[in-house]
């Protein structure tokens, strides 16, 4: 048997019998290895799990609840399957020691996977996850074998945990949404407002009764949500009818095979397409589409040439702005005084510009959302979490759960989207008004399958020897830089002149965490978007030229 080891999002592979492969062997190996930390730990001894709509995700998160019950480990185990975040919330509402989600977030439905959680409610971060993968290597096949599966101690999560996952994500937007309109109500000093958002099963009564409409009230503003066959379908809809929209909701159904798409994953175009044909059929506005556990959600766009699809960067921005704009950043709101946005070194830099515009301050980590929820609950007592977010349709916002969270996220994409609607505006026009203001910023991925031979042979030989044209700079996240953990990540800065067309540019280089992949990121930050465009294309052709790939 192979040895485990976690990449950015857990363990990951494709399920199957043979060596290296996920099966209930494996599972139970991993959960092993696992209980031996917890119980050797300082975190209490009982573990949340949850579980997405993947094929034999019910079954491995059985076969873990099991094996942990067998080594006297208290278990809880939703009876559903759950958004990922939703299990982030849930050890922090019970005060849980750790946690485990079975899922392989947007990979291919031939995969699946492990996410290990700590007391905080935060993917493990780099040391933890070594002292688990040396305690399951330390397992040999026939040991993982030997344990009695006996049924003891294992409880489903009570309703009120989903409840109240729900509640908070319903309090946070209402409590944005409404800031800045309370001083159009008949009383705009009623304290009866903030005692509302303490109340959110009874918030939507006590805001009409203060006078301030159309803010939770039955919302016409048409959009379309898939779950694309995911967990998502669980949570989303709810918050989204809470909050007074009515989501025309496909693709809801559990289904392994995901609808027969190749990749679940809402970055690519093509999971659209059956939502394109009911927002037609609506003339809907809008397209939020989440991956199988929901920790990640895609939108799409109505625009006079059809449905334009916004990438992780853009709606990052958008957020930050959007959340600044309603929270009342730039006059000192002490809600959000303070205030840290997190993201990622492979991240665009017009959410950065944006923050530091608002006086916010703007941190970047390495890739993978679990450093973010670690910066999060170690920042210090004079700064505050705003929003966190990484390129890849990760977004984080509120005190809920310490994880990428499509489901507040989506709330807060379909509020900001109606914000701007009634201003005659798309999500669109907003960003090419930011991009106006402090540049535009264009970027893209490219990614390579390649062996993993191959992929070190190229970033050894970027590390001896690089020659493009306007290289400014190479950081070199290997050895550990600016205070983050050692990471197989190379970043390439190019400055402009004259001779070219944009002001600056940037590429980095990393192997996937997650996947047999080689990832490429570019992004430039020009006067003009035609400049951008072109110089984005050229920067990209230049790059993948010297690597010879």
């Amino acid at each position: 048997m192979e040895n485990i080891r976690f990449g950015t999002g857990g363990l990951r592979g494709i399920m199957g019998d043979e060596p290296g492969n996920i099966n209930n062997m494996v599972i139970q190996r991993v959960t092993q290895g696992l209980a031996k930390v917890v119980l050797s730990s300082d975190a209490p001894k009982n573990v949340g799990i949850a579980y997405d709509t993947r094929y034999n995700s019910d079954v491995f998160a059985q076969v873990a609840c099991d094996t942990f019950s067998a080594f006297g480990i208290g278990v809880y185990v939703f009876d559903k399957p759950m958004p990922t975040p939703a299990l982030s919330f849930a050890i922090r509402y019970l005060k849980l020691g750790w946690g485990v989600c079975i899922t392989a977030s947007h990979n291919p439905q031939e995969y699946n996977g492990y996410k290990v959680y700590d007391e905080h409610g935060v993917q493990v971060t780099d040391r933890l996850a070594m002292r688990i993968t040396d305690s399951i290597n330390s397992i040999g096949e026939d040991d993982a074998a030997g344990v009695p599966l006996v049924r003891k101690d294992i409880k489903n999560f009570d309703d009120e945990v989903a409840e109240a996952y729900i509640d908070q994500i319903v309090s946070f937007v209402i409590a944005g949404s409404t800031r800045n309109l309370i001083s159009n109500a008949n009383n705009p000093g009623d304290c009866g407002y903030f005692w509302a958002l303490t109340q959110p099963k009874g918030a939507e009564a006590a805001m009409t009764s203060i006078g301030v409409t159309g803010i939770l009230t039955s919302n016409p503003y048409p959009l379309i949500y898939s779950a694309l066959h995911g967990a998502g379908a669980n949570a989303v809809p709810a918050v989204l009818e809470r909050l007074g929209f009515s989501p025309v909701c496909i693709q809801q159904n559990p289904d392994g095979a995901f609808g027969g798409l190749k990749t679940p994953n809402p970055e690519e175009p093509v999971v659209y397409e059956k939502a394109i044909e009911k927002a037609k059929e609506i003339d809907a506005k809008l397209i939020l589409a989440t991956d199988p556990d929901c920790d990640r959600v895609g939108v799409m766009i109505k625009t006079e040439d059809g449905f334009e699809l916004l990438n992780g960067n853009q709606i990052g921005a958008l957020l930050i702005d959007y959340l600044a704009q309603t929270r009342d950043v730039s006059k000192g709101d002490n809600a959000t005084s303070g205030g840290v946005v997190i993201s990622t070194i492979v991240s665009g830099l017009l959410g950065e510009l944006v923050a530091k515009d608002y006086g916010l301050d703007f941190v970047r980590l390495l890739t993978g959302f679990k450093y973010i929820g670690e910066y999060i609950i170690n920042l210090p007592e004079d700064k505050q979490f705003f929003f966190g977010y990484e390129e890849s349709y990760g977004y984080l916002a509120g005190d809920g759960a310490k994880d990428k969270d499509a489901v507040i996220a989506s709330a807060l994409i379909v509020k900001m989207a109606e914000f701007y609607d009634v201003k005659g505006m798309t999500l669109l026009d907003r960003w090419v008004e930011l991009c106006e203001k402090h540049g535009y910023c264009l970027e893209v991925l490219h990614s390579v399958n390649i062996s993993q031979d191959k992929q070190k042979e190229i970033l050894s030989r970027l590390r001896s020897s690089v020659s493009i044209e306007g290289l400014k700079k190479v950081e070199d996240y290997l050895p550990g830089i600016n205070g983050l953990p050692t990471a197989d990540v190379l970043k390439l800065h190019f400055t402009g002149d004259r001779e070219t067309l944009y002001n600056t540019a940037w590429a980095a280089i990393r192997p996937s965490g997650t996947e047999p992949k080689l990832k490429l990121y570019f992004g430039v930050h020009a006067k003009s978007y035609e400049t951008a465009k072109v110089s984005l294309e050229i920067l990209k052709d230049g790059f993948l030229k010297e690597l010879e790939i």
